[in-house]
C-alpha cells in the first residue's frame, strides 16, 4: 500500500510540502485554483543541504562518516553503544515563515518490531564528521522546546518484520519514517538557535531501542539493500510560506527540471531554485531503456494524483530520450507511471497530460500524432515500448490539455487548435479519439506568409474559464472555447495575425492585460497567467537561436528575464495543481 502524501488544504498542512501563502483572488470570472505546492527537501540542487553525518561508538574513535549506515542504542545490552550526528544547511530559509519540518529516515534494521522511542536533540558545539568520538563529543540541548521523538521498529527477518524497500516509489517503503523538528529548524532557520546540527540517540540499555538508519552515503547498488536509493538518505522535508508562486522549466543545459521562485528571477541559479528533478538514478530512475539520454525535459506540469491517489503529480515528457512520466509529488522520488514513446528522431514528444482515469495523452511533434497510452501499459514497464490505446492524426501535435468542464481533450499542432471528446470505452474499441471541433491558427504574415503559424503551447487561462493560451512561432493570442462575444486583437510588428482571418476578434483574442508587450516576441514556446497576480510569464526565443529565455510581465510592462544566458529553458509553467 502506497503512503502518499495527503493533498496540501489551507490550514492542514502536510509534512513535507512546501505550500505559498493563500492566494489572493483572482478575477471574477474564474474560482480560485488551489495552492501551488513544490517541496523544499534536502539534497543536490535544493535550498536545503546536507552537510555531514556520521555514528560514534564507545568501543572505538574510528571515523565512520564513509559508511552507507547510521547507528543509534546497543545491539548487545548495553556493552555497545550508538550515537548518531547529523547537520543541514539551512541558512538559505532566514526569514522565512516555517510551519512544519521533518526528518525523514529510512529505518533498515531494529531490535524489536514492536517499536521502540528514539531521540532527536540540537548539538550544543560545533564538531566534525571525521574527527567526533565518542570522548569528543559534543553536548546537546536537551530541553522539550527540541527534543523530537519518535516510536517505530522495522528491519529485522529473525523478528518477523524484515523492511520492504520500494524501488520505484521509495516514499511507499514501510522503513521510511519521520520525525517532527519544526522547533529545531525554525530556530535555526532565523538564527534564535546556532546550528550545529542534531543528535540522533536511543535507549543505551536494552537491544529494543536499537535501531539501523540510511545514512548521506548510499551504499554501492547490492541486492535489495535499501540504502541504495538516494531518496533513502536522511533528508529535511520543509514546509513554509513562500510570498510567491513557484515555476517548473526545464532546463536543456541542466539537463533537468528546476523549481524557482517566480519573483526573484535573478537569483535562479542560487537561492531562488528550490529544487530540480530529472530522470535518473538520484530520483530512482534506474530502469536504462526508460529515459537513455534524458535531455531535461520537454513539459512539466503539476496535477491531481487522482487514479494515482491522494495529493499532486508531476507531469514530465522529454523529446530526447522518449521518457514519458507521472512523477510522486511532492516527493519527486520514483515514478507511478511511466513509458518510452520513442527518441526524438521517430517520436519526439513535446507535451503530456494526465487524464482523469489515469490513462495519459501525449503529442508527438515527429510522429504528428495525439496519442493515448493506458494507465496500465506505464504501471508495469517491462523495457517493451507499449502500443497505444489509440490517439488521432495532428501534424506538428506540441501539446495536450484536458478539459473537465467537458470531458475534452486539447491539442495544439502546427496549423490549428483541436478539440476531442475524451471517452476511453470508445478509444479502446476504435482505437481514435473523436473531434469535436477544429480552429484553424492564423497563417503567418510578412516574410513568412502563407506559413503555418507552427503551434507550440495550450495552456489554461486561470483568469477567463472561456480562454485558453495558444502560443506559436507567430505570436501569442488567446482561443474563445465559446466564440461568441467580440474580442480585441493585438496585432505583432509585423501585423500578425491578419484581421481579416477566420475567427480574428471572435475566436481568436488578443485583449489580455500586456497583449501588446508579449506580441513584440516570436518563437514563443509557452505563456501563463499567475493566478495569484495576474502577471504573464512568457518563454521565448529570437529569430534563429536555440536559447529561449523567460519574460515576465505586469502592468503591461517588461518587468524580468529569468536567465543568465547560458540556459536553454523550454517551457514554464506556474506549478498550479489543477487542469483549469
Amino acid at each position: 500500500m502506497r503512503k502518499r502524501l495527503p493533498a496540501p488544504v489551507p490550514g492542514a498542512l502536510a509534512a513535507g510540502v512546501l505550500l505559498l501563502a493563500l492566494l489572493p483572488a483572482p478575477p471574477a470570472a474564474a474560482a480560485a485554483p488551489p495552492p501551488v505546492s513544490p517541496m523544499v527537501q534536502s539534497g543536490p540542487a535544493a535550498i536545503v543541504q546536507r552537510v555531514q553525518d556520521t555514528y560514534i561508538s564507545n568501543k572505538d574513535a574510528a571515523d565512520h562518516s564513509g559508511g552507507a549506515f547510521l547507528h543509534i542504542g546497543t545491539p548487545d545490552g548495553g556493552t555497545t553503544k550508538y550515537r548518531s550526528f547529523l547537520q543541514f544547511d539551512v541558512s538559505a530559509l532566514r526569514g522565512a515563515t516555517i510551519t512544519d519540518a521533518r526528518l525523514r529516515l529510512y529505518n533498515s534494521y531494529t531490535g524489536s518490531c514492536d517499536g521502540w522511542w528514539m531521540y532527536a536533540f540540537p548539538v550544543a558545539a560545533a564538531w566534525s564528521q571525521s574527527t567526533i568520538t565518542w570522548a569528543n563529543q559534543p553536548a546537546v540541548d536537551s530541553s522539550a522546546t527540541y527534543q523530537a521523538a519518535a516510536n517505530f521498529g522495522i528491519g529485522n527477518a529473525a523478528l518477523g518484520c524484515p523492511d520492504t524497500p520500494d524501488f520505484t516509489d521509495p516514499d511507499a517503503s514501510d522503513g521510511i519514517h519521520r520525525l517532527d523538528v519544526t522547533a529545531m529548524v525554525r530556530d535555526w532557520a532565523s538564527g534564535v538557535l546556532p546550528n550545529r546540527g542534531l543528535r540522533l540517540s536511543a535507549g543505551e540499555q536494552g537491544t529494543q531501542a536499537y535501531k539501523d538508519f540510511c545514512s548521506m552515503n548510499p551504499a554501492a547498488p547490492s541486492g535489495q539493500n535499501p540504502c541504495v536509493i538516494a531518496y533513502d538518505t536522511p533528508t529535511l522535508e520543509i514546509t513554509y510560506q513562500p510570498a510567491h508562486p513557484v515555476v517548473a522549466v526545464p532546463n536543456g543545459r541542466t539537463r533537468s527540471i528546476e523549481f524557482y521562485d517566480a519573483a526573484r528571477t535573478s537569483a535562479w541559479n542560487g537561492t531562488a531554485k528550490y529544487q530540480s528533478w530529472a530522470a535518473d538514478a538520484y530520483h530512482s530512475i534506474t530502469d536504462g531503456t526508460l529515459a537513455p539520454g534524458y535531455g531535461g525535459g520537454t513539459d512539466a506540469k503539476l496535477r491531481p494524483g487522482g487514479a494515482y491517489g491522494p495529493g499532486q503529480v508531476l507531469l514530465v515528457s522529454d523529446g530526447t530520450s522518449g521518457f514519458v512520466g507521472v512523477i510522486p509529488y511532492p516527493q519527486l522520488s520514483g515514478r507511478l507511471w511511466a513509458i518510452n514513446v520513442g527518441p526524438a528522431a521517430t517520436a519526439n514528444v513535446h507535451g503530456v497530460e494526465l487524464l482523469p482515469d489515469g490513462n495519459v495523452a501525449v503529442a508527438l511533434s515527429q510522429s504528428n500524432l495525439v496519442q493515448i497510452y493506458s494507465r496500465a501499459a506505464g504501471e508495469n514497464w517491462t523495457g517493451t515500448r507499449p502500443a497505444p490505446l489509440g490517439g488521432a492524426s495532428l501534424a506538428g501535435a506540441h501539446e495536450v490539455l484536458y478539459d473537465p468542464a467537458n470531458n475534452a481533450l486539447w491539442a495544439v499542432g502546427n496549423s490549428s487548435v483541436v478539440e476531442y471528446s475524451y471517452d476511453p470505452a470508445t478509444i479502446g474499441a476504435t482505437g481514435e479519439l473523436s473531434q469535436i471541433a477544429e480552429y484553424a491558427i492564423p497563417a503567418q504574415t510578412a516574410a513568412n506568409a502563407g506559413k503555418p503559424a507552427y503551434g507550440h503551447d495550450i495552456e489554461p487561462v486561470y483568469a477567463d474559464p472561456d480562454r485558453l493560451w495558444v502560443t506559436s512561432n507567430a505570436g501569442v493570442l488567446q482561443l474563445s472555447k465559446s466564440g461568441t462575444a467580440a474580442c480585441a486583437v493585438a496585432q505583432t510588428p509585423e501585423g500578425w495575425p491578419a484581421t481579416t482571418a477566420a475567427g480574428v476578434g471572435t475566436r481568436w483574442c488578443a485583449d489580455y492585460a500586456s497583449a501588446a508587450a508579449v506580441q513584440r516576441h516570436r518563437q514563443v514556446k509557452s505563456i501563463g497567467d499567475d493566478p495569484a497576480t495576474g502577471g504573464l510569464m512568457e518563454v521565448w526565443a529570437a529569430a534563429g537561436d536555440s536559447s529561449p529565455v523567460v519574460t515576465f510581465f505586469t502592468g503591461g510592462t517588461e518587468t524580468a528575464t529569468g536567465s543568465n544566458g547560458a540556459d536553454t529553458y523550454y517551457r514554464a509553467h506556474y506549478l498550479v495543481p489543477a487542469y483549469q
